[in-house]
């Protein structure tokens, strides 16, 4: 598949199909491709804690908020729930903190086209109840946590939308995840020939 193929297939689920199961495997392919993400300065300061454990899982979604714009929505249901997760840490022993945020966009992405190419969906989120999942997951104090990667078996359908009046995502009447997406000429500030 071409890469332009997968950024388009490449969307934030929030759906799971939670008895399909994500193996360990799955989780250790993408951090060995990890390795070879650019990286600001090469520090290469993140590191990645992957969980398919059912209890762990169970315990880092209680640290979630899902999709902050659906107010009316907690998050997916018990049996909707993601198979697995990925953690992204900054080792703040070897971290440039002007730099360590572009470092985990560039992971972010790429676990997303990883996903991707195996027919598997991810949803990364920031809003995290940070030292509740520090204890759960027994973070050492050098280590931050700054994103979390639910991941599984895609359920939810997502439609991409032209924006009209917003840029809120939103749920239709049949339950579709509905996205607005500015135009390329929006996006386009200059081109030069």
């Amino acid at each position: 598949m071409k890469v332009s193929e997968l950024v388009k297939k490449s969307r934030c689920r929030r759906e799971f199909y939670h008895s399909e199961k994500i193996s360990q495997k799955t989780l250790i392919d993408i951090i060995e491709s990890l390795r070879y993400i650019s990286s600001a300065k090469n520090l290469q300061p993140l590191r990645y804690i992957g969980s398919t454990n059912e209890n762990i899982n169970a315990e880092i979604f209680s640290t979630l908020k899902w999709a902050g714009y659906l107010k009316d929505w907690d998050g997916p249901k018990e049996k909707e729930r993601p198979a697995a997760y990925l953690v992204i840490l900054k080792d703040k022993d070897i971290c440039d903190d002007s730099f360590v945020l572009t470092d985990a966009g560039i992971a972010i992405q790429t676990i997303m086209l990883l996903l991707a190419d195996k027919n598997l969906g991810g949803c990364p989120i920031a809003a995290i109840d940070k030292n509740r999942l520090n204890k759960i997951l027994s973070v050492e104090k050098h280590l931050e946590i700054l994103y979390v990667i639910a991941i599984g078996k895609p359920k939810d359908k997502v439609i991409i939308t032209d924006v009209k009046d917003s840029i809120k995502y939103f749920r239709d009447n049949n339950g579709n995840h509905c996205v607005p997406k500015r135009s390329a000429e929006e996006l386009t500030y200059k081109l030069y020939g």
